[in-house]
C-alpha cells in the first residue's frame, strides 16, 4: 500500500523525518551518514531590527530551527506558525527523551492513556513543538579532515507533523532534495540498527530513544550542558 506516494507502515509506526548528506559532501566520513535538520545559528538575517534598519541574527535556537526548515522544506505554512510561547519545555525531565514528556497521554477518544509508546498517545499530535534541550557535539581532527577539532552547541527539538504536512520533496523524491543531501523518512530501527551518522546524532537518537545505536563515528562524541549556559552565552555568532 501506498499514501501520497509513501509506502504505508503495515504496524503504524512513527516515522521521523532527517536527512542523508550527499555523496560529495565536504567530510568524507558523513558521506551518506543520516543528519538531523536544521544547521548554524546565522549573523545576518532578512529581518530588520529597529529604525535604523540594522540587520541582526538569530537571536533564539527557534529562530534558527524556523529559517532552516524553511529553507530546507521551502517554507512549509506549519513552520511559520511556531511561536516560542507554544513549545513544550521538556529539557529537565530526563536522559531518554523519547518516553519522556510532561505532555498527558490522550487517546483518540479524549479518554487518558497509560500507553506512552505509541507518539501521539503521549500527547503528541501534529503541531507539537517540544523543546529537549542542548548538548555538546565535539568532534576529533581526524573524523572531519580538518587541522583542528571542532565542537558545537545543538539545541533539541522534536516537531510532530501529520502526513498532509510532508515535504514535496518526500511526497515526489526526484535525486537530491535539500542542500547537502536528500530527505528521508525512517523508523526507529532504521535509525538505531542500521544508520550512521554525521555529527554524533548517532548519541543523539540513543538518548532520544533510551536504546543503543549500533554504528558510532570513531572521533564523534556528545555531552550534556547546563541550561543555565544561555543565560551566559549568547546565540546570535559574532559577524
Amino acid at each position: 500500500q501506498t499514501e501520497h506516494g509513501i509506502k504505508s507502515n503495515p504496524n503504524n509506526e512513527v516515522q521521523y523525518l532527517v536527512q542523508y548528506k550527499s555523496h560529495d559532501y565536504p567530510i568524507k566520513a558523513f558521506r551518506g551518514a543520516v543528519c538531523l535538520l536544521g544547521g548554524n545559528a546565522s549573523g545576518e538575517t532578512k529581518k530588520k531590527l529597529g529604525k535604523k534598519g540594522k540587520v541582526g541574527g538569530d537571536v533564539t535556537p527557534l529562530d534558527t530551527l524556523k529559517r532552516e526548515l524553511n529553507e530546507e522544506l521551502m517554507s512549509p505554512d506549519w513552520v511559520n506558525v511556531i511561536q516560542e510561547k507554544n513549545v513544550i519545555d521538556d529539557s529537565k525531565l530526563g536522559k531518554t527523551l523519547y518516553n519522556t514528556t510532561s505532555l498527558p497521554a490522550v487517546t483518540n477518544n479524549n479518554e487518558e492513556s497509560d500507553n506512552a509508546n505509541n507518539m501521539f498517545e503521549a500527547g503528541r499530535i501534529p503541531g507539537t513543538v517540544r523543546y529537549l534541550g542542548t548538548t555538546l557535539h565535539s568532534h576529533t581532527a581526524e573524523l572531519i579532515d580538518r587541522p583542528k577539532p571542532y565542537a558545537f552547541l545543538c539545541a533539541l527539538y522534536e516537531i510532530t507533523i501529520g502526513i498532509d504536512q510532508l515535504p514535496h520533496a518526500i511526497l515526489h523524491p526526484v535525486g537530491a532534495t535539500v542542500q547537502e543531501g536528500r530527505l528521508a523518512l525512517l523508523t526507529q530501527e532504521q535509525l538505531l540498527q542500521h544508520a550512521k551518522y554525521s555529527w554524533g546524532y548517532e548519541y543523539t537518537m540513543e538518548a532520544y530513544f533510551g536504546r543503543k545505536s549500533w554504528n558510532k563515528q570513531e572521533g564523534a562524541s556528545v555531552s550534556e550542558v547546563d541550561e543555565n549556559i544561555w543565560e551566559t552565552t549568547s546565540w546570535t555568532p559574532p559577524k
